[in-house]
């Protein structure tokens, strides 16, 4: 038994030594695992990279792993205020470099940017040209777009500077938008033709007639390069390279209302015709069964046009000037002694309301007129038709900018939204929001 034994106990001995021999190997080649790394602070810009001109966009500064003690904001080199929140609202349209700086507990700086693009606001909605009060204001542009909000003193807003006296017309081609006010540079207004970007309103060219041939201007146009103007003795043609204005022969008596083109002509309303001016010549003449009330291009390139007594609707064709006569028996078709059309239009429905607030409208390719509202029932403080009548094609909207009387009773006054396909047909009712309008004006009519 003892015999035995040893040889064993050996064997255990030598198992043992293995196994130890084997764990140290083990030990000295394997790397323990250590602490976490500390991460590397980090700073980023959040809150987005678009907004639209005049709106406000909220950034926010995103640090990571670190507190700040400062942050500092800068736009193309210019301090922002602002902490870990910084509120930027443009009124110039464009791209915007926003750097970041943020200082850290231990004075370390660390530095963002972000690109921001300004998106024009103007590009789709309806203007309300406002005269102003004529002792002691300027015209002014409100602006409803299509969600619906109203954005007043647009143009001043965007360029820091009154359009003119008793603003008259607008007009809107070639992505220009064309302001004509009858005074010009009084009150601090700045002239009497302010030019600019349509979409976004920036300003172009402002013109002021230095010549003084201009006598109570009250319309303007465009094609191309062709500006017209009608004033007191009849149609000028406007040439802004160098200021200077031609008249044009044969206009004299043209109605101080608004023109329209079509086709690339202009159509001038006088007592009971239109006249077609083409390269600033007339060249020809559209006799009318009654006094001319108002003209406006149509849906499809052609032409509207209204009389008023005796009451017709007519749709002229802009190539040949053949007419599609329609005798409205309800309503009436005066455009009173404003410069607005005595009719708007949505396709081929025009409403009229014979510049006064009971409000019907002609449906032309089925030949019916019908009695849609009384705009008293829904703005009572509607006293006075001025201008008023607007319709935006975009949307079948009908709009009415009314004041509730003179003095200071223009200050009562209504600037209503209306969809006639919906009952009740009121959306929206913004107070306040007009001053004498000189019409609406929807940028999908041009």
């Amino acid at each position: 038994m003892k015999k035995n034994l040893m040889p064993l106990l050996w064997s255990i001995a030598l198992c043992g030594t293995c196994i130890a021999t084997s764990c140290s190997d083990e030990n000295e080649n394997s790397i323990l695992p250590g602490p976490d790394p500390v991460p590397a602070p980090a700073l980023s810009i959040a809150g987005g990279s678009e907004v639209m001109q005049l709106d406000t966009l909220t950034l926010t500064a995103s640090l990571e792993h670190t507190t700040a003690t400062n942050y500092i904001w800068t736009m193309d080199g210019e301090a922002l205020p602002g902490d870990s929140l910084c509120r930027i609202c443009l009124n110039q349209t464009g791209n915007y470099t926003v750097s970041l700086t943020a200082v850290a507990e231990d004075g370390t700086e660390l530095k963002a940017q972000a690109t921001i693009n300004v998106t024009p606001r103007f590009a789709q909605g309806v203007f309300v040209l406002n005269e102003g009060n004529v002792s002691d204001g300027t015209g002014t542009l409100t602006f409803i777009d299509q969600r619906g909000i109203l954005t007043d003193s647009a143009y001043y807003r965007v360029n820091g500077s009154l359009l003119g006296n008793v603003c008259q017309d607008l007009f809107i081609a070639d992505g220009r938008i064309y302001i004509l006010s009858q005074n010009g540079a009084v009150n601090g207004g700045e002239g009497l033709l302010s030019i600019a970007q349509a979409d976004n309103l920036e300003k172009i060219q402002v013109y002021d007639d230095p010549s003084g041939t201009l006598s109570w201007p009250s319309n303007v146009a465009a094609i191309g390069n062709d500006i017209y103007v009608c004033d007191n003795a009849g149609v000028y043609l406007l040439h802004l390279d160098d200021n200077s204005l031609t008249y044009v022969e044969g206009t004299s008596g043209a109605k101080k209302a608004r023109m329209a083109v079509a086709g690339g002509k202009l159509f001038v309303m006088q007592n009971r015709a239109i006249q077609v001016i083409e390269n600033g010549a007339v060249t020809h003449e559209i006799a009318l069964p009654g006094t001319a009330s108002g003209v406006a291009k149509a849906y499809d390139g052609n032409l509207w046009a209204s009389c008023a007594t005796p009451a017709k609707i007519i749709k002229i064709d802009a190539a040949d000037y053949t007419m599609e006569e329609h005798d409205i028996d309800q309503g009436g078709l005066s455009m009173g002694w404003g410069l607005a059309p005595a009719f708007a239009a949505v396709q081929d429905t025009l409403y009229f309301s014979n510049a006064g607030f009971s409000l019907y409208r002609h449906i032309f390719s089925q030949n019916v007129t019908e009695a849609v509202a009384d705009i008293t029932q829904f703005l009572p403080d509607a006293g006075i038709y001025y201008n008023s009548l607007g319709a935006n094609p975009a949307n079948g909207q009908v709009i009415f900018a009314t004041m509730k009387g003179y003095g200071e009773a223009y200050k009562t006054n209504d600037t209503a939204l209306f969809d006639f396909s919906q009952n009740p047909p009121l959306i929206s009712d913004f107070k306040g929001a007009n001053s004498f309008p000189a019409g609406v004006f929807a940028t999908a009519a041009f």
